[in-house]
């Protein structure tokens, strides 16, 4: 009886040391990647950068935290490379809204069940331009010609078809009665390549955030025809909204921050706090004036709920354009 009873308080000493080291505050022990699933100067990559600078100049990280570029597939290829780090948390990705269509088109779940998410951060914007030597002045112009001949008309956008800037070009074909199914589209890795082709004359329309049309717009190779927010930009103020120019037409879009399958809550907790802390500094605040966006944040605790009604509604609008089955 002797043995047994202290086999017993040594079993319950044991499963409570257990217990109490999962409770021990996490801290990064090597240098952390945070992936951007998209190519230098888009809006993912833009994130990336002005994080990577805060939390340096902030000296909030104990090592240093690297930015590393995974371009492809609609972002697949940079959640692919951070679920090779399974419970590593190590690994973070910065994905935006079009993960999740990428994710309905292959026919997955809502992906997110599939990461572990941090908060989401920002709200974007997009944007519709064409060549500064276009005969397009607006979007009336843009859509008499898809009525009439559709075939003429080429469009770009980024990082994955069926995307809110896919779905977005969908309605307006439908509105002006053309057939959605036809339009001629061009899916970049970035927003910054997608400015340089309608610069260089080699498709006749894209749509990007601002941000990345902005190289190019500020020295008069493009010219911007419209915003697919509900609002005007608060740093275009004279650029008309789709719906103000007669097409209703509004294609929402947002940021968000997640590590890989299997992190621990403490190491989620953390992520989540040095985001946050991140996210409410003075050089973020103004990171999102300059690019016409908005800080949304919402916590880990939140944000797979969000994520849920994000997939839904995404599934929903690409099924009723007959984007997918």
């Amino acid at each position: 009886m002797r043995y047994l009873c202290c086999c017993f308080f040594a079993a319950l000493l044991f499963s409570g040391t257990r217990v109490q080291a999962t409770d021990v505050p996490f801290k990064p022990r090597k240098a952390v990647e945070l992936v951007i699933g998209a190519q230098a100067g888009g809006a993912n990559d833009r994130i990336g950068r002005v994080l990577q600078k805060i939390l340096t100049d902030t000296s909030a990280l104990p090592v240093p935290l690297n930015v590393i570029n995974k371009p492809g597939q609609g972002q697949a290829l940079s959640v692919a490379y951070l679920n090779a780090h399974v419970g590593d948390p190590h690994y973070l990705v910065v994905l935006g809204s079009s993960w999740v269509t990428s994710a309905i088109h292959a026919g997955g779940s809502a992906p997110h069940r599939d990461l572990t998410p941090t908060i989401k951060a920002f709200d974007g914007d997009l944007v519709m331009y064409v060549n500064a030597g276009s005969p397009l002045r607006n979007m009336k112009d843009l859509a008499d010609g898809l009525a009439k001949n559709m075939g003429t008309h080429s469009f770009a956008f980024s990082t994955s078809a069926g995307n809110s800037s896919h779905i977005a070009l969908a309605e307006l074909a439908r509105i002006v009665g053309a057939d959605a199914r036809k339009l001629k589209v061009v899916v970049n890795a970035s927003g910054s390549i997608t400015a340089t082709q309608v610069a260089g004359g080699h498709v006749s329309t894209g749509i990007s955030s601002s941000g990345s049309a902005h190289a190019m717009s500020s020295t008069g190779k493009l010219r911007l025809i419209g915003t697919l927010q509900a609002q005007r930009l608060p740093m275009l103020p004279d650029l008309p909204t789709l719906r103000e120019q007669g097409y209703d037409v509004v294609a929402p879009t947002w940021f968000t921050l997640l590590g890989p399958k299997g992190l621990a809550p403490a190491q989620a907790a953390y992520w989540e706090e040095v985001f946050i802390k991140a996210m409410r500094s003075p050089e973020a605040k103004k990171f999102a004036e300059t690019n016409n966006w908005s800080i949304d944040l919402i916590g880990a605790k939140a944000l797979p709920a969000m994520l849920d009604k994000e997939y839904a509604r995404l599934r929903k609008t690409l099924t009723d354009l007959g984007m997918v089955q």
